[in-house]
């Protein structure tokens, strides 16, 4: 009985503890933009287009250096435009293709639609580059290789062999690391720990507080009910005490 309060004490002080956070103003909205930014961009590339998550680390090292993850980037004089600084008549395919279809050209989500589209219908311009993405391991050296072929094949820069090799290397040490999708059960801030800093981090995402990287998610979601919620922040603060077990839910 002892134990039952103790836990529900803990849990009632990780809720005042969100409420107050939620009250803070954020004072980087623009870093957080670019966080959210390069998270919704991961997520396409694997949700909507199929691809692993070597293949997507692999993109995404080539769209830092060609905007930033900054959907409003004008570049070559204003003929490139976008994550991917589409150039001449690709910006206007981007155009007429979210013009047509619903979108607008200027937003992240046309961009990555027309993205989709352009590399399931334009294969001989891009190089084919989907189907290499597609081939490549879902492991380190699969995020070098599809860095390097997304800029060699897709991207095309000058100097396009030894720029290809430093994306490729970007992809493998910068964001494979954070998107390789390993993950350990309950523990979300990956400390080797189950414990109330744990739980704190899924009641700060279920209010907005917090962003989760895919194997963050997949750690917090404990249930596998398919989201991270208060019940999860619940069963972790639960085999933090030793009231349940982790195994349970493996």
């Amino acid at each position: 009985m002892h134990l039952k309060k103790h836990i529900k004490r803990t849990f009632i002080t990780i809720l005042a503890l969100v409420m107050v956070f939620s009250a803070i103003p954020v004072a980087t909205m623009a870093a957080t933009s670019k966080a959210q930014t390069i998270q919704t961009i991961f997520d396409f590339l694997v949700d909507e287009m199929g691809l692993n998550s070597a293949a997507a680390c692999g993109v995404l090292a080539n769209i830092e250096k060609e905007s930033n993850f900054n959907p409003n980037l004008y570049g070559d004089s204003g003929s490139s435009y976008g994550i991917c600084q589409w150039h001449n008549g690709r910006f206007e395919n981007l155009k007429k293709f979210c013009n047509k279809n619903g979108y607008s050209w200027k937003s992240l989500e046309g961009q990555l639609e027309f993205l989709k589209h352009e590399l399931n219908t334009n294969k001989t311009d891009t190089g084919k580059i989907l189907e290499r993405l597609e081939d490549v391991p879902n492991t380190a050296n699969g995020a070098y290789t599809a860095g390097y072929n997304w800029c060699y094949y897709f991207e095309r820069p000058a100097n396009k062999a030894s720029k290809s090799e430093a994306r490729g290397n970007s992809a493998k040490n910068n964001y494979w690391p954070t998107y390789k999708l390993v993950f350990e059960l309950g523990d979300i801030n990956s400390d080797g720990n189950i414990n109330s800093t744990d739980a704190l981090l899924a009641l700060e995402y279920t209010v907005g507080k917090a962003d989760f990287n895919k194997s963050q998610e997949k750690a917090g979601d404990i249930n596998k009910d398919g989201n991270v919620t208060s019940n999860d922040a619940l069963i972790i603060i639960s085999i933090s005490a030793g009231k349940l077990d982790i195994k349970d839910y493996k």
